[in-house]
């Protein structure tokens, strides 16, 4: 810092080009673009990662996170319990009901990957209602995770079990 300071001080006494309120302006950018940087960095990786044929994850905050992000978001059509009861539920047009996300019967048959998919790509990536919105802009894939944790460990109940559910 005081060799900075000595810098700064020679090229306002010497005529330089930079005066301290310039300096200091450059400095603080400098770190506010070293963070955006970083914070970039950050989400890019997050989005990388690999999503395996059948995994359970873990993930970072994990389920409790999961839990946080499907109130937020998914609850106004899945309802708080995953039944498909929530209070958007009668509004999304003739004929369309949100999945029930408590269905072990049904949801043992689908992997991770394909409630991954469904809910960063939306309904209709996958042939279901396009009524079902994409999230990919809103989630990281780390958050997907934790979503599809969420289903799996508190509202289904269930694990990937084979085409069958057996």
């Amino acid at each position: 810092m005081k060799i900075q300071k000595r810098v700064v001080t020679r090229l306002i006494k010497g005529g330089g080009l930079m005066s301290k309120k310039m300096y200091r302006v450059g400095l603080i950018s400098t770190v506010i673009c070293f963070g955006l940087l970083t914070t970039a960095n950050h989400v890019l990786s997050a989005e990388k990662a690999d999503v395996s044929k059948n995994a359970t994850w873990g993930g970072g905050k994990g389920k409790e996170a999961g839990r946080d992000n499907f109130l937020g978001t998914c609850s106004p059509c899945h309802g708080e319990s995953g039944r498909g009861d929530g209070p958007l539920s009668d509004t999304l047009g003739e004929g369309i009901k949100p999945r029930n996300l408590t269905d072990s019967k049904l949801l043992s048959t689908r992997t991770d990957e394909d409630l991954f998919n469904v809910i960063k790509n939306g309904g209709a990536s996958r042939g279901f209602s396009e009524v079902m919105p994409s999230q990919k802009e809103t989630f990281t894939d780390e958050d997907i995770r934790n979503i599809v944790l969420f289903i799996r460990g508190d509202l289904c109940k269930c694990q990937y079990k084979g085409e069958g559910g057996k």
